[in-house]
């Protein structure tokens, strides 16, 4: 199997990594969406969100971690995306149990 490449910039692949946050119990809200809106450009989130939707659930792992090594995140970096993760699964006031497993796959991910 060929390695998963991105050429993603970072707001591209911020949008496309809180677009995988907000769907994490298979529903977006209008709240997530308004956050993510006050993170990344709103073409930006179109074009992502419809990457997104192409894409089945391994596929979006694996472009995730693609960004994080293309772009080099690392320390403090990650530790910021996972607030932002954070944010977007709270933008409701809550989150269930789906968000929550999600976030620490992710957080595991993202370390």
């Amino acid at each position: 199997m060929n390695e998963v490449t991105v050429e993603w910039n970072e707001e591209q692949f911020k949008a496309y990594l809180l677009i995988y946050a907000a769907n994490a119990n298979f529903s977006e809200t209008e709240e997530e969406k308004e956050l993510i809106l006050s993170k990344v450009d709103a073409d930006v989130y179109k074009k992502m969100h419809r990457e997104y939707e192409h894409d089945g659930d391994y596929m979006r792992l694996q472009k995730i971690l693609a960004g994080v090594d293309r772009l080099g995140y690392s320390g403090e970096a990650l530790s910021k995306l996972r607030e932002e993760i954070r944010q977007v699964i709270n933008a409701e006031g809550h989150h269930d149990e789906l968000e929550e497993n999600m976030f620490l796959y992710l957080k595991k991910l993202l370390s």
